[in-house]
């Protein structure tokens, strides 16, 4: 934990510490406290964190001119140069025992008012980019009207943290399934981070679901550009240093979809029928030739009450129809009416499906 820190670190290395830490996406409210904690000790520590602070915004200065000797041959030369550490001076906040006790009371009392500034800067910093989260439970629905007028729905078992500013709109998907309809701003581009797919948008409608395999991306209407988050970071890296090509994109429009894995972005399918992918929203299950395991698994998704089919042979039957996602007894007894299958009640209320074998036994070959 890095309210632990050795001791035997400088100051002013904890203090770059705690900027780059405060500064990140990570930094949680434990860390922002412990930083009130280690800050409000000392005046050398109040005095070590405007500075780095200072530094920071030096080098963020458009009037800083950065040598072109490459990085490599600065990091060369430093090795070899002889070790030079300058002392840090904490004289400016220091106060002098000699000087009369006013004089170190008034020194106390403005180290310790800034080092409640700082605490409220940086708790002020946290709750401007802390994400809005949202989640629902399993069997659960909830529609969002985000900050920018953009809506997003948010399906069974499912979670999403939002961050809405000035110059930039981001959604972290970080389970389940949402259907987002974007409100149009070229100048903040809505950004969906869902698996490892990247997903940038203007003013549009798309589906994001993610599964095991991978995050599936239907658009409704409008256009996407989806690409790779790990891909993205990469040629961005890349591109850092000078190399590497520049990696378009996939363009995705209205009735496209596609699938993102570890892997990289799939191959889009054209002209596919988005009303199944919508569907949930009106709280239906609907099926295209879809294997019956899949289809037992969204009903999975939305009960407690489980579907487990138990042989090899069915579940790779296929199924085509409209279900109500909260009715999976209806399901169970049209799969009870199927020549040769065999319905069980298990624990916990599962619905166990078998499929009788020609000897008039449960067959349950395959079955995991």
């Amino acid at each position: 934990m890095v309210s632990e820190m050795d001791a035997t670190i400088p100051i002013l290395e904890q203090a770059s510490h705690w900027w780059e830490l405060l500064h990140s996406d990570s930094a949680s409210i434990s860390d922002h406290r412990e930083f009130g904690d280690w800050v409000a000790r000392s005046p050398e520590r109040v005095e070590a964190y405007l500075q780095t602070a200072r530094l920071a915004k030096a080098i963020r200065s458009p009037r800083l001119i950065w040598p072109s000797t490459a990085a490599e041959v600065l990091i060369r030369e430093a090795k070899a140069s002889p070790e030079t550490v300058l002392p840090f001076s904490t004289s400016r906040v220091s106060a002098s025992v000699g000087r009369g006790e006013g004089r170190h009371v008034q020194s106390r009392f403005a180290w310790a008012a800034t080092a409640v500034l700082l605490i409220g800067i940086g708790l002020a910093l946290f709750i401007r980019q802390a994400p809005q989260e949202f989640r629902t439970a399993l069997g659960e629905q909830r529609s969002l009207l985000l900050a920018d007028g953009s809506r997003a729905t948010l399906n069974t078992a499912s979670a999403i943290e939002v961050i809405m500013q000035k110059d930039r709109r981001e959604v972290h998907l970080v389970q389940g399934e949402a259907l987002f309809e974007v409100v149009h701003d070229a100048a903040r581009p809505f950004v969906v981070r869902a698996g490892n797919a990247l997903l940038k948008d203007v003013g549009t409608q798309f589906n994001v679901d993610i599964r095991a395999n991978g995050t599936t991306v239907t658009v409704v209407e409008g256009e996407v550009a989806v690409d790779s988050a790990a891909t993205s970071e990469s040629a961005a890296r890349q591109a850092s240093h000078g190399v590497g090509e520049t990696v378009e994109a996939l363009i995705l429009r209205a009735n496209d979809r596609v699938v993102v894995t570890p892997a990289g972005v799939g191959t889009p399918q054209r002209g596919v029928n988005v009303a199944a992918s919508v569907a949930w929203t009106q709280r239906q299950l609907m099926f295209e030739h879809r294997p019956l395991s899949e289809v037992a698994e969204e009903f999975n998704r939305y009960n407690k009450d489980r579907i487990d089919i138990d042989s090899a042979e069915l579940r790779g039957q296929k199924v085509t129809g409209v279900f109500d996602a909260k009715d999976p007894a209806s399901f169970v007894a049209f799969l009870s009416s199927v020549p040769g299958v065999e319905i069980r009640e298990g624990a916990h209320g599962t619905h166990i499906v078998l499929l009788r074998s020609p000897t008039g036994h449960p067959d349950t070959r395959g079955a995991p």
